[in-house]
């Protein structure tokens, strides 16, 4: 922080267990934020944009050039349960595996999982260049699953236990 007067109310905090960077700034529209990253963000793939049609079964690549998700195991869903856009679903809910390959090499972040399901649901992460991850979705939990992985894949598996009530949405990734 600098040597000047900052109008009541105006300045930052930041919480080290969640690291969260909050700031409170209305004296002008430009904020300088700077200071060693954690690595690159990641992109996200929303669903809504490009928008296609719900019910669309994903075959070959969407977006174009970043995955290819195969023979039409997923397609597009409607906005459902905790999510309030356009999500991605299983083509048959009751799929106990379903998978997508990138069409170059990324590192797979992460996707968010909502459970409309009576019970638990576990959802297991799997891809041939690094170690699989498996998490359990609570009913009716929305949870952010986030891998962890640092290497990049060229194809990501899920393994499904007891999601008929599943929907995924903002699957993130890192370009490497």
């Amino acid at each position: 922080m600098g040597d000047y007067l900052r109008p009541p109310g105006e300045g930052y905090t930041f919480d080290d267990g969640t690291r969260v960077l909050r700031i409170r700034h209305t004296g002008s529209r430009d904020v300088d934020i700077q200071g060693k990253g954690g690595g690159v963000p990641p992109s996200y793939i929303t669903f809504d944009d490009p928008h296609l049609p719900a019910g669309t079964p994903l075959v070959g690549q969407y977006p174009s050039g970043v995955i290819d998700w195969g023979n039409g195991n997923w397609q597009i869903g409607t906005p459902y349960g905790k999510f309030g856009t356009f999500t991605l679903a299983l083509s048959d809910p009751g799929a106990e595996r379903a998978a997508f390959a990138f069409y170059t090499p990324h590192i797979f972040a992460g996707v968010d999982v909502y459970n409309d399901g009576e019970s638990d649901a576990v959802v297991t992460v799997r891809s041939p260049e690094t170690r699989e991850q498996a998490f359990t979705i609570k009913s009716k939990e929305l949870r952010r699953l986030r891998t962890g992985w640092r290497d990049p894949s060229s194809s990501v598996a899920f393994d499904i236990t007891n999601g008929k009530g599943l929907r995924f949405d903002n699957l993130a990734y890192i370009h490497q």
